[in-house]
């Protein structure tokens, strides 16, 4: 009884932060929580049939409803809990009522709240590829999994030919080029270069570079993990198109994906098969196990032949495999099979420790990388895996380094941020636990106290200073740095950390908080690196 009066006036706030609690201290309870979730949208399902999401007023104006909203919000959660194929109707349901509206002048606003709806479908999407995996590889869609997919895809073409009669700029491109690379990747759209708004720019001399082999590589890679969730915010393909060409014309010319972040690849395979400056630029994608597989030489080419086929290309740049599972040892084997693989041009692991990228190298598999989490907050590359990866001539491709945006000038003298605020992100979350691992938010306080004291001798910000620390260690490539594509532009700021290194006086002012810290404890609570994902 007592229990259920706290549900009825906890705050929302509240109630999200006990749930999450709870869940981050029982993981056994997730399980549950997802059934019951599964169960009340099935009990509630009658509400959302027929409901209006787009409303014409008396003026001819149109506007979204609050169903609009609620629709999307229970997307979302139909998505994270398992219903991804139940989802599909609801999505389809939005972009046949959205076809059918005229925009007039100063419209605008209703325009950006369809194009979240972009977002979604991606989301959605990706949890259908993820229902594919099995032990053999992947499967085919059943029929009865194919048919509301082909009806949305229906509704997406159809959407954007009324669009186009109405001369107004399709919004939900990256959706249906989504759904047509699960449905029929044939159909695939002409080169984004098409569109008239796509300018260029020669890749600028960047004052810093790395070598992968022949390859001579920025030393900032930019990261496309936030086109997996519109968490970060969502724009439409030619936002993101164009700001491809910036970050290439900046001279950042390499970008890190997955088989996994949305429609990462399918959006830079778009922009490099029409970009005259193809040859400069540089694909890190992945291919991720996280589920119990039988390794085959046909599965593992088939996954190489996805990623061709996404990314554009018969070759690929640099492949980051990352396996789940330390206790089975098929990693080596498919490893030897990418290997083998000449389509692949350099191969790299992601997660992996120091101990199992040493059984990689013994087994005679050729490491150019290893993505991990590295920072001034998550140091523990440098336990064990730095020496090996100077020994063995393999560049460590970072990320977690900025912490999510913790790690930078507005959070100087700041109060610990509030976790369940609308504005918190999936990483911030993940990176404010990290800190309290660390060492508190006040110690973190006085770091970037220091970092900022640091940036002002040298002419940079915090965010700069803290990239510089992590790519002062000789066996760092580059850091990736996340890109809000379309939504922001950070690319110059980026390059800020290039050209310069940290003097010994400026280490020393760092090293003095770091040993006041728990970095030493991290390593053997969490692991070596990947280790908090096992």
């Amino acid at each position: 009884m007592m229990a259920d009066t706290n549900i009825a006036n906890l705050p929302i706030e509240g109630l999200r932060a006990v749930m999450r609690g709870i869940l981050a201290n029982r993981p056994d309870c997730t399980p549950v929580f997802e059934e019951q979730t599964r169960h009340y949208l099935g009990e509630t399902a009658s509400q959302f049939l027929n409901v209006t999401v787009i409303d014409q007023a008396s003026d001819g104006s149109f506007q979204t409803t609050s169903a609009f909203h609620q629709l999307r919000k229970r997307i979302c959660c139909m998505v994270g809990c398992g219903m991804c194929y139940q989802a599909i109707p609801l999505l389809q349901e939005i972009v046949e009522q959205v076809s059918t509206i005229k925009l007039g002048p100063g419209q605008s606003a209703i325009v950006d709240q369809i194009a979240g709806v972009d977002g979604d479908i991606i989301q959605a999407i990706t949890a259908v590829q993820k229902t594919l995996f099995v032990e053999s590889g992947s499967r085919d869609l059943s029929d009865t999994e194919r048919a509301p997919l082909e009806a949305l895809l229906t509704s997406l073409t159809a959407c954007k030919a009324a669009w186009a009669k109405n001369a107004l700029p399709f919004v939900l491109e990256r959706g249906l080029e989504a759904t047509i690379d699960l449905v029929n990747p044939a159909l695939a759209s002409a080169p984004a270069g098409n569109d008239d708004s796509f300018t260029e720019k020669a890749p600028r001399a960047i004052s810093e570079t790395f070598q992968i082999a022949s390859s001579q590589l920025p030393r900032v890679f930019s990261g496309l993990w936030q086109l997996s969730s519109p968490a970060w915010g969502s724009a439409p393909r030619s936002k993101i198109i164009q700001q491809f060409s910036k970050h290439v014309g900046s001279g950042l010319t390499a970008f890190d994906m997955a088989d996994h972040y949305g429609d990462a690849e399918i959006l830079f395979g778009q922009y490099r098969s029409s970009s005259k400056y193809s040859s400069s630029l540089f694909a890190a994608t992945k291919y991720c196990v996280f589920h119990p597989m039988k390794v085959t030489r046909d599965a593992i080419r088939a996954k190489v032949d996805e990623r061709c086929q996404r990314l554009r290309t018969d070759k690929i740049d640099l492949l980051q495999f990352h396996w789940q599972f330390y206790n089975d040892p098929q990693y080596i084997d498919a490893l030897k099979y990418l290997q083998q693989d000449s389509r692949i041009q350099h191969l790299g692991l992601c997660n992996f420790d120091t101990e199992h990228m040493e059984k990689a190298v013994e087994s005679g598999v050729k490491v150019y990388t290893n993505q991990v989490q590295f920072s001034l907050i998550d140091s523990r590359p440098t336990v064990k895996m730095v020496e090996f990866c100077e020994k063995h001539d393999i560049k460590l491709l970072t990320y977690g380094t900025l912490l999510g945006g913790l790690l930078a000038e507005k959070w100087v003298g700041q109060a610990a941020p509030d976790l369940y605020a609308e504005t918190m992100t999936p990483s911030l979350r993940k990176y404010f636990a990290m800190i309290q691992n660390w060492g508190g938010w006040d110690l973190f306080q006085e770091l970037l106290r220091t970092l900022q004291s640091i940036g002002r001798k040298h002419n940079v910000s915090v965010s700069n200073v803290a990239t510089r620390w992590v790519l002062d260690f000789n066996c760092v490539g580059a850091v990736i740095v996340g890109a809000r594509m379309g939504v922001s532009e950070q690319s110059e700021e980026n390059l800020a950390s290039l050209g310069w290194s940290l003097d010994a006086e400026d280490q020393g002012l760092i090293q003095a908080i770091l040993d006041r810290s728990s970095r030493a404890e991290m390593f053997e609570s969490l692991g070596d690196c990947g280790g908090e994902y096992r």
